[in-house]
């Protein structure tokens, strides 16, 4: 059984999230694919840029804990948040096909 994330409902993230601007990318999932990516390099002890911190990373996702926590959570959140969208995809495309 996995333990509920704890996520600060008004960080960054998820004023990114919402604001969409007609893109089919918005700034928030884009952000959420690429600290993903960040937090992997990292929890192998690669820094993944000279300027990362992963304080800026626990401010604008909203997060606590160690590399590895993080890392999981992050990997949650994008799981749940893909599934999410691809429901969406699909639900749209059987409206239109209608």
């Amino acid at each position: 059984m996995t333990k509920p994330i704890e996520i600060d409902g008004s960080s960054q993230f998820f004023r990114d999230l919402e604001n969409k601007d007609g893109h089919t990318v918005n700034k928030g999932l884009y952000n959420l694919m690429i600290s993903k990516r960040d937090l992997m390099l990292y929890s192998k002890g690669i820094k993944p840029h000279r300027f990362w911190k992963i304080t800026d990373v626990k401010k604008y996702f909203g997060l606590k804990g160690n590399k590895n926590d993080l890392l999981k959570k992050i990997t949650m959140l994008h799981e749940v948040i893909m599934k999410e969208r691809e429901k969406e995809v699909v639900n749209n495309r059987i409206i239109k096909e209608k």
